[in-house]
């Protein structure tokens, strides 16, 4: 069923109650748990996988036409999990070589050992308040789709136009064809920011923009440079996606993008190397192209208009150097 047809194809599977029990069991725990994450989920106004599973679909086509095992999810997990293990002993080994050495190599298992436990609370507070910010979505689609059912508004999703105070003045108006102004106003702007292709790499607050990346191509023309923040080297075909609910990413492909953000994260079980506009060390692809053990480079000025899907690079994750 996956293979035969499209993420879309497939949501609309699921949203029929279509899908083979098994698979549609699956991804329902799935979206019981994870429904209300989403591209840009810090925005009240975005759409949720629970309302467009359509990106979960496309993860799971993407990790089925992983064919090499080693590959698979689990076994990239577990081959970080080793690799992590042979570093710390590594460590304890030259450490107890040290004066009161063995004080010092207690030490780093120890820490090591409350790392590993215990690092992972530090998404809770955002996993929480994600999950609050889907619950209120919902509330006021729920109002929304009232109001446009009594012509009050456009669309349900106008609500998302307005803050909250303008929300409760809202709810107190008479007549509410100022806000529909307004609102139309605020959805032409917002649409306009749609077809904005570059994003600062960095604003200072002087109000100063800089699209540059750290290093200009070379005289050949083939050698672009970023921000190494992933170590490691690669070389494969390219795929540029501005939006991973279009991603079309194939196992081993290298992405470039402008950024990511936590629902991004599927993606890089299947992608080769990661090549962003903008970030730095310490971003969210750069953090999880160290966890998956893909070479990153960030940085690299426009990027996406650059690389062309298909064409072929040699990515080198430790000297920021991309070429072509």
């Amino acid at each position: 069923v996956f293979q035969s047809n499209s993420a879309a194809d497939l949501a609309g599977l699921w949203s029929g109650q279509a899908l083979p029990p098994a698979a549609a069991g699956a991804v329902q725990d799935f979206l019981h748990q994870y429904g209300g994450r989403g591209l840009a989920e810090i925005d009240l106004g975005r759409v949720r996988w629970r309302e467009d599973p359509k990106p979960v679909f496309e993860a799971l086509a993407g990790y089925l036409k992983i064919d090499d095992p080693s590959q698979a999810p689990d076994a990239v997990f577990k081959r970080g999990e080793t690799s992590a293990k042979a570093a710390l002993d590594t460590l304890v080994s030259e450490l107890r070589q040290t004066p009161r050495g063995w004080i010092k190599a207690a030490a780093a298992r120890f820490a090591a050992g409350r790392m590993r436990r215990l690092l992972g609370i530090r998404e809770s507070p955002k996993f929480f308040a994600v999950r609050m910010f889907g619950l209120v979505r919902s509330e006021l689609l729920v109002c929304g789709r009232q109001m446009a059912a009594a012509g009050e508004l456009a669309q349900a999703e106008d609500l998302f136009f307005l803050s909250y105070r303008e929300l409760e003045e809202l709810a107190a108006a008479a007549d509410l064809q100022v806000w529909r102004e307004l609102i139309s106003q605020r959805r032409r702007a917002f649409d306009m920011e749609q077809n904005r292709r570059q994003i600062p790499r960095m604003l200072l607050s002087d109000g100063r923009a800089f699209y540059e990346g750290i290093q200009v191509e070379e005289s050949a023309g083939n050698i672009l440079f970023g921000s190494p923040v992933s170590p490691g080297s690669v070389e494969g075909r390219v795929r540029v996606v501005l939006d991973p609910h279009h991603a079309g990413l194939l196992p081993g492909e290298i992405m470039v993008c402008p950024g990511t953000d936590p629902s991004w994260t599927p993606l890089f079980l299947s992608c080769g190397g990661l090549i962003m506009e903008t970030g730095g060390m310490m971003t969210h692809g750069a953090v999880v192209a160290r966890e998956y053990g893909i070479p990153a480079v960030v940085g690299v000025d426009r990027a996406t208009l650059r690389f062309i899907t298909g064409s072929r690079i040699r990515l080198d994750g430790s000297t920021g150097q991309i070429e072509v």
